[in-house]
């Protein structure tokens, strides 16, 4: 499940982990898995440009968002380990913040309830639906009235039925990681435990029902689905299972036998995630040494060399991260090791994109930072500790209302800093 928290994260400032994505057309939004940074990438030439820090969230939060919708021109980034939830105005270039209901000093990334909230999330009528991970409620926004309203029944049912039956290597229950649509009001997603079960959640009525599939010893990691079909991977057999939603007939799809070079990893997880392209479903490596796509009618198992190659990086770290998105019928994919983007066509095209940063964002983040802090007067630093420069840096991002574009509030701002810097230093020397 969380495979990104054993990838590599000393490559620096010059990549970005990226877990979601949004395309607007011309240009791919998305998030850092490791600071608190919005970009967005033009489609044509590659360039990436920092759009701002969501106000009032970590500086150096790590996975503050997870998924991303969009709705009537604005994005909303579903909080992981953030306190709330991020909004970002395309039009207008403005970024918002929704409170649900927790206290910030209670928003402790050291436990799993709040360092992984919520991955899964989905608009429906209007309404933001935020699905639980280790969160113990399910959240709803309603974007038009801006009322937010919370439900527990799900999480807690599944909580007292099978909190003891986790297969998480941290020993956490999960309800949910990702989950699919199966239909305009209706998602369904797998339990991260040791049982064969799915759920399927109907987003106007809440109500929910449990479907078992198999002969009871899956256990599944991954889910896809197409409307008449879902697709679980088994990690417990390194084995993908076809379930017919509406005959509840299931096949299954060993992959050692298909492929007899295949490398099973079984609960060290052989795949990151699964996607549909065309008429394969494709899984991508996490551990194991290939990647490998599947045909939904035959089941028909073949290795994708172009995306294998991967795999034989010699790195830390998983070979690719949780970003799997199909726009434009192609998979956008993040390799971890050669720290690139991926995108795979449908006739085996294979384009290499390096995300390049802007190269003073270590400084536009250190300074937000400190000008946090400043803010809320809690800084005292010598210069051993802040270099002179990016102190005063931050200090004129907040005189000069600069650090309106990270916070979001345009009454932050500390008049005359400088000047109240030289009239105290001048009378501590007269």
């Amino acid at each position: 499940m969380d495979r990104e928290a054993v990838s590599d994260q000393e490559s620096g400032w010059d990549y970005i982990g990226i877990f979601d994505m949004f395309d607007d057309g011309e240009h791919l939004w998305f998030t850092s898995i490791e600071y608190n940074a919005l970009f967005k990438m033009n489609k044509h030439t590659s360039q990436v440009d920092y759009v701002g820090s969501f106000p009032d969230e970590e500086m150096y939060g790590y996975r503050l968002y997870t998924t991303i919708n969009e709705w009537n021109g604005k994005l909303f980034f579903t909080p992981c380990s953030a306190c709330e939830i991020g909004v970002y105005d395309m039009k207008n270039k403005h970024f918002e913040k929704i409170n649900i209901g927790i206290v910030r000093s209670d928003n402790d990334p050291l436990k799993a309830k709040y360092a992984k909230k919520f991955v899964s999330s989905f608009i429906y009528n209007n309404a933001l639906i935020l699905i639980p991970c280790c969160y113990d409620s399910i959240i709803i926004y309603d974007i038009i009235t801006g009322e937010v309203s919370s439900r527990k029944g799900l999480f807690e049912h599944f909580y007292t039925k099978y909190k003891d039956c986790t297969t998480s290597l941290d020993v956490q229950f999960y309800l949910c990681w990702f989950a699919g649509r199966v239909g305009e009001s209706e998602i369904v997603f797998n339990m991260h435990c040791n049982k064969n079960v799915l759920v399927f959640y109907n987003l106007e009525t809440e109500d929910f029902r449990e479907q078992t599939i198999g002969s009871g010893k899956e256990t599944f990691s991954l889910i896809e689905c197409d409307g008449r079909r879902v697709y679980l991977y088994d990690i417990s057999a390194d084995a993908l299972v076809k379930w017919e939603m509406e005959t509840g007939e299931y096949s299954e799809c060993h992959l050692a036998d298909k492929l007899p070079a295949f490398q099973a990893c079984g609960f060290e997880g052989s795949f990151v995630s699964m996607k549909i392209l065309g008429e394969w479903l494709y899984l991508i490596p996490a551990n194991t040494n290939a990647a490998v796509k599947i045909h939904m009618e035959t089941l028909d198992a073949v290795e994708v060399d172009a995306l294998s190659r991967e795999c034989f990086i010699q790195d830390k770290g998983v070979s690719y991260l949780h970003l799997c998105r199909v726009f434009d019928n192609k998979l956008y994919l993040l390799a971890n090791r050669s720290k690139e983007l991926l995108v795979y066509g449908e006739d085996g095209e294979l384009q290499h994109i390096k995300i390049k940063v802007p190269e003073d964002i270590e400084n536009v983040i250190a300074e937000n930072y400190l000008a946090d802090l400043m803010r809320i007067n809690c800084c005292r630093f010598s210069e051993e500790q802040i270099p002179l420069y990016r102190f005063i840096n931050a200090l004129t991002r907040l005189e000069t209302g600069k650090y309106e574009n990270c916070t979001g509030d345009d009454k932050v701002t500390i008049k005359n800093c400088g000047s109240d810097i030289y009239t105290f230093m001048k009378q501590d020397m007269l």
